[in-house]
C-alpha cells in the first residue's frame, strides 16, 4: 500500500487521482463518506472558462483579479485562465456533457462580476452532480485507483520533517495505518462550522485541521464567502442554495415592497460581486425582508430543474413564489498555502481544491472559478507528484496506529454535540458577514473555552474547534475591510494589500 494517497472526492480529489493514474501510478483514494458526498456534488453553478467568441484568458484574468479585491496572485490567476480551457476539453473527452445551444455549440452564461458570458453548465443547475457522476465513473473503472469510502483521516504522520503516511479510521472506528510518499488533501470547505451553510455535512474543515497539526502553513483564513441567496427557512441546514445563475438569468433581489435594494449599494445590482450582494441581503434578511423574485424569468422551471426540485417538497416554486433568502457560509478563499504545483510548506503534503490557498481567489472568489481551480491545480499536483517520483518512491517508513487513534464514539456524545452547536452559533454571530473587534475577541475566548471542555476521545470535535479558533484569530488580525472580510470598526481597506 506504499502509494500516493488522495483524501477527498470532490472535483479536485477525483481529478488528482485520475491524473496520477494516467501518469502510471497506483493511487489510494479515501473519502469520509462516498464519492457522491462533496461540495462539488452540490454545486449548482458552472465552470468559468474563456472559450466563447469575444472572450479571452486575459479578460477572464482581469475579472478574477478585480473580484479578488487586491489579494489574488497574478501568476496563479494566469495559470488558472490559460490552462483552464485545456482541462475543460479533457473533461469533454472523458465523457462530460455540458449544455449546448441549438447549433451544437457550448452555451455560456453570465454570472456576477464577469464581463463576458463564460459559464458553462451541465444539466442546467446540476453541474456539480453531473461532473461527479462522470469522474466517479472514470476513477471506478481505473484498476490503478483503489477507492476507500467511509474512511476518515485521523491524523497525518511525519518522519524526519516529511509526511510518510496517514492513520485512517473505518466505519467501526478501527485505526488503520497507510504509508504514502505523497498525501494530497482535497477535503473541501468549512461550511459546517457555521449555523447556516450551503455546504454538505462532510464540509467540516478536516484538511485545515490535519495540515495545521503537522505544521503546514495556512493563509487568508479570514476570507470566507457567504452566498447571498440561500433559501431562508427556520431549522433548515444545509440551506438550499438558489444559484447565482438565477440572477444571471434575470432574477431580482427585492424587499417586501418589490424594491430592488442591491442597487442602493452598487450600480451592478444583482450582478455585483458576491460580498457586496451578501451584505445587502444580510441587512434585510435580519428583518426577514429579503426575497429572490424569479417569477418573470422565461422558462425558469425548465432552466433550473435542480432548484425547482429542492423547492417542490417545501411547497415553493420559482415561477410562483417570492423566495425568502439570507446569506449562508458558502466558500473559503483561504486555506493550506501551496505553490503553483499544489505543494504545501511541509514536504510530502499537497493540497488542492477548496481546502488549498493557491492565490487564485484572493479576498473574494469570482463566481464559478472554484470548479476550474479544482481542475487546473489538481492536474498540476498530479503531474508534479508523478515527475517527483518518476524514479520510484523512497523506502517506506514504519508507522502504526497509537491506542488513542481508535474512535471511542465520544464525538457523537451529547456534550460533544453541544460544543459543536455552540461553536456554530459563535462563528455565525461574531465571524459572519460583518465582524467587530469586541465580537472577534469574545469569539476567541469562547472557542478556547469550548476546546478545553472537549470530551476525551472527541478528536473530530476538537479539530473543528481548533479550525474555528484559527478563523476567528485571522479575522481579528486583519484590521481592514476587504473582499469577503468586513469589519464594521475598520470599514475601509488598507491603502496597501497585505496578508
Amino acid at each position: 500500500m506504499h502509494r500516493p494517497l488522495v483524501v477527498g472526492t470532490g472535483i479536485a480529489g477525483l481529478w488528482t487521482a485520475w491524473r496520477l493514474a494516467s501518469e502510471g501510478h497506483h493511487v489510494l483514494l479515501a473519502t469520509k463518506a462516498t464519492l457522491q458526498d462533496s461540495n462539488t456534488a452540490w454545486a449548482q453553478g458552472g465552470i468559468a472558462v474563456a472559450l466563447s467568441a469575444g472572450d479571452s484568458p486575459a479578460l477572464h484574468a482581469a475579472d478574477t483579479i478585480a473580484a479578488s479585491d487586491g489579494l489574488a496572485d497574478p501568476i496563479a490567476v494566469d495559470v488558472l485562465v490559460t490552462e483552464g480551457p485545456e482541462r475543460v476539453r479533457e473533461l469533454l473527452e472523458l465523457g462530460a456533457s455540458f449544455d449546448r445551444s441549438p447549433d451544437g455549440t457550448l452555451r455560456f452564461g453570465l454570472e456576477a462580476a464577469h464581463s463576458r458570458p463564460r459559464i458553462i453548465h451541465a444539466a442546467g443547475d446540476r453541474t456539480g452532480a453531473a461532473l461527479i457522476e462522470t469522474l466517479s465513473r472514470v476513477v471506478r473503472a481505473d484498476p490503478r485507483i483503489t477507492i476507500m469510502e467511509r474512511h476518515l483521516v485521523r491524523r497525518i504522520v511525519k518522519h524526519e520533517h516529511r509526511v510518510v503516511g496517514v492513520i485512517l479510521q473505518d466505519e467501526e472506528g478501527e485505526a488503520l495505518a497507510f504509508q504514502a510518499p505523497a498525501v494530497v488533501l482535497a477535503t473541501g470547505g468549512v461550511g459546517q462550522l457555521f449555523e447556516v451553510t450551503t455546504n454538505p455535512p462532510v464540509a467540516t474543515g478536516d484538511g485545515w485541521a490535519l495540515a495545521h497539526a503537522v505544521g503546514a502553513e495556512l493563509a487568508l483564513l479570514e476570507f470566507l464567502q457567504f452566498h447571498p441567496t440561500a433559501l431562508s427557512l427556520a431549522g433548515v441546514n444545509p440551506a438550499p442554495l438558489l444559484t447565482e445563475a438565477l440572477r444571471g438569468a434575470g432574477a431580482w433581489l427585492v424587499d417586501g415592497t418589490g424594491h430592488r435594494f442591491v442597487f442602493d449599494s452598487d450600480d451592478r445590482g444583482e450582478l455585483a460581486p458576491r460580498d457586496i450582494v451578501a451584505r445587502a441581503v444580510g441587512i434585510r434578511a435580519f428583518r426577514k425582508d429579503a426575497f429572490l423574485d424569479a417569477r418573470h424569468v422565461d422558462n425558469v422551471i425548465n432552466r433550473f430543474p435542480g432548484v425547482s426540485a429542492l423547492l417542490e417538497p417545501l411547497g415553493l416554486a420559482l415561477d410562483r413564489d417570492l423566495l425568502p433568502v439570507a446569506p449562508a457560509m458558502h466558500y473559503a478563499m483561504g486555506g493550506i498555502r501551496t505553490d503553483l504545483a499544489g505543494r504545501s510548506t511541509v514536504a510530502g503534503l499537497w493540497a488542492v481544491g477548496e481546502c488549498a490557498n493557491t492565490g487564485v481567489h484572493g479576498a473574494n472568489r469570482l463566481a464559478s472559478n472554484s470548479l476550474l481551480e479544482g481542475l487546473v491545480f489538481a492536474d498540476r499536483a498530479g503531474r508534479e507528484i508523478a515527475r517527483e517520483f518518476a524514479g520510484g518512491f523512497p523506502a517506506p517508513a514504519s508507522l502504526s496506529p497509537a491506542p488513542t487513534d481508535s474512535d471511542t464514539g465520544a464525538d457523537g456524545s451529547a456534550p460533544a454535540l453541544a460544543l459543536i452547536a455552540r461553536m456554530r452559533s459563535i462563528l455565525t454571530q461574531e465571524v459572519g458577514v460583518v465582524r467587530t473587534e469586541p465580537g472577534l475577541a469574545e469569539a476567541e475566548i469562547a472557542l478556547a473555552d469550548l476546546l478545553a471542555r472537549a470530551p476525551s476521545g472527541a478528536w473530530h470535535t476538537a479539530d473543528q474547534l481548533r479550525v474555528a479558533a484559527l478563523i476567528a484569530r485571522a479575522a481579528r488580525g486583519r484590521r481592514e475591510s476587504r473582499g469577503g472580510h468586513r469589519r464594521a470598526d475598520f470599514p475601509r481597506p488598507r491603502p496597501w494589500s497585505s496578508e
